[in-house]
């Protein structure tokens, strides 16, 4: 199990859900920006050019409808009692929006349609009120006449005038209507279901992406929360493993003590007794005897000694401490080369950091344990040793030429304890340390193909 993998999994996957929701809030707003566009087309566009029309259908009726009163009142008998600079001046009123409202529709056209259009309207409305100044200059011409007693030729003149001047602006009306008004409003028509299309559409991809973010999201905290779990059982058993260690280390070293320095204890002991009796009961010759005893008891110190110095070393070797980790590596793979014959390449940091007490011995027992292994089982003529400095911790790399070993086989069969696999066993239990540190230990090794062991300690 590698807790580094599976944190980068966890915080990729959190990744994927801050990406997801960036998505969600993109694609919203996108959505929200074409529906807001398409509804700012409408209102600055369609319905302008839709009130422009409608304008000027009103403005066509205003203007017909005041030619109309004027030729009307200026030939009547009452047409003192009325002003006809009023006629006058709605008429030219109704005239000038009329052309206000054309020349919004001309500014507003888009499609060549709606120029062509426009540019048809112009010429229309030229003489719509070319007609309209001459029903004006035939209802003069009535008036002066004769008050009240217009000849029925002029009459007949200005009628005819008005017919084809009603005519004209119903054809205006009706051009007003269909093409312009018409097309217009299935323009109108067309925006909207594309703008309902368009929120549906948005609606439906939010409520999607809201649903895979929520299920996303759910996994993700399942996941987070099965990771811990899990992470939590592991260290657990990994701390399990590594006192149940620590106590077979304890009672190994217990039974070294008791089996060994005990019995030289007692030899010394019986030793003592046996020189203070002769000393109290001198024979013939007691100082010959003596000085053997006294040997002897030099011998078991002796021995003593360095038995306590090689169990100092299994708690603690005091190279770390006095020489430091580098140089201690370098001491242990001399001694393995006076004792193995094997030739070694080791590569010594330039700018080495200060590491802990606890990295130092975990590298240096890692380093013990594979040349241990090597003299034992690989039969190697060359081993390489590298040390370095790297921007994700500290890496020990290990090489060697000997026979390896099929480690994919070893993790298949964790429970054996034959002497041959105390080799695989030992690599388990450091990886497991290594591990419980949140390091990684990579182990490439294959039957005749050598060995090599990656360690990284994280800094």
């Amino acid at each position: 199990m590698n807790i580094a993998f599976k944190e980068k999994k966890l915080l990729l996957a959190f990744a994927f859900l801050v990406l997801l929701t960036l998505l969600i809030g993109l694609v919203g707003i996108t959505q929200i920006h074409g529906l807001n566009r398409r509804i700012e087309d409408l209102g600055t566009y369609h319905l302008k050019l839709a009130q422009s029309v409608l304008e000027m259908r009103v403005k066509n009726a205003n203007y017909i409808m005041e030619i109309r009163s004027y030729s009307f009142w200026r030939a009547s008998r009452y047409q003192a009692a009325l002003p006809m600079a009023d006629y006058v001046n709605k008429i030219t009123q109704a005239e000038k929006k009329f052309w206000e409202q054309l020349e919004v529709y001309r500014q507003s056209a888009r499609s060549s349609e709606q120029i062509a259009w426009g540019a048809q309207m112009d010429a229309s409305l030229s003489q719509l009120v070319s007609m309209g100044k001459k029903n004006m200059s035939a209802a003069d011409k009535e008036a002066s006449s004769g008050i009240g007693a217009a000849t029925p030729v002029y009459r007949q003149a200005g009628d005819n005038l008005m017919m084809v001047l009603e005519k004209r602006a119903f054809e205006v009306d009706r051009f007003l209507d269909n093409p312009m008004g018409r097309s217009n409003l299935e323009a109108i028509r067309e925006q909207i279901s594309l703008a309902k299309a368009d929120k549906d559409h948005a609606i439906f991809f939010l409520s999607i992406c809201l649903i895979g973010a929520f299920v996303v999201g759910t996994l993700l905290v399942f996941f987070a929360y099965s990771n811990r779990v899990q992470e939590r059982a592991y260290r657990q058993e990994l701390l399990n493993r590594m006192v149940n260690i620590e106590e077979n280390e304890r009672k190994k070293l217990s039974t070294a003590v008791h089996d060994e320095m005990g019995q030289n204890l007692s030899a010394i002991k019986i030793h003592l007794g046996l020189i203070s009796q002769q000393m109290k009961n001198p024979g013939p010759s007691p100082g010959n005897d003596l000085q053997a005893k006294v040997e002897q008891c030099k011998k078991i110190t002796a021995s003593l000694i360095e038995k306590s110095h090689n169990i100092a070393f299994l708690l603690r070797p005091p190279d770390l401490d006095e020489v430091g980790l580098i140089d201690s590596l370098e001491a242990l793979l001399l001694e393995s080369k006076h004792m193995t014959g094997v030739t070694y390449d080791y590569e010594k940091p330039q700018d080495f950091p200060g590491l802990s007490a606890e990295y130092s011995l975990l590298f240096y027992r890692i380093s013990q344990e594979l040349l241990t292994n090597m003299a034992k089982h690989a039969q190697a003529r060359h081993v390489a040793l590298k040390l370095e400095k790297k921007s994700a911790g500290v890496e020990l790399i290990y090489t060697d030429d000997g026979q390896g070993f099929n480690y994919e086989e070893v993790l298949g069969h964790p429970v054996r304890r034959r002497s041959e696999d105390k080799l695989r066993l030992g690599l388990l239990g450091l990886k497991e340390r290594v591990e419980l540190l949140d390091g990684t230990m990579r182990i490439d090794s294959a039957h005749c193909a050598g060995t090599r062991i990656m360690v990284r300690l994280p800094v």
